[in-house]
């Protein structure tokens, strides 16, 4: 493998892990690979790995899939917003 075929990996997102969840659903709906770190701490202690805790749940996708995970994002995080109201 070149180094120009390597992919670089990107944190998509960091927090709670039930948030993580729904994410990383969503994305892999879009055939978007995604990684989960912290997954397991995050289901059993999830006041250890929330958003504010020391090690947060972290979503890591492929470079080379950022551009269009940006946008999924963007959709699913003005979509909770308006259901907030």
């Amino acid at each position: 493998m070149t180094k120009s075929d390597q992919t670089k990996p990107i944190v998509i997102f960091s927090g709670d892990f039930h948030r993580a969840a729904v994410i990383k659903n969503m994305l892999e709906n879009h055939s978007i690979y995604v990684f989960m770190q912290n997954e397991h701490m995050g289901s059993i202690a999830p006041w250890q790995v929330s958003s504010g805790g020391f090690n947060p749940v972290k979503l890591i996708i492929s470079e080379q899939d950022e551009e269009e995970a940006k946008r999924l994002l963007e959709g699913f995080n003005d979509a909770a917003f308006d259901n907030e109201d």
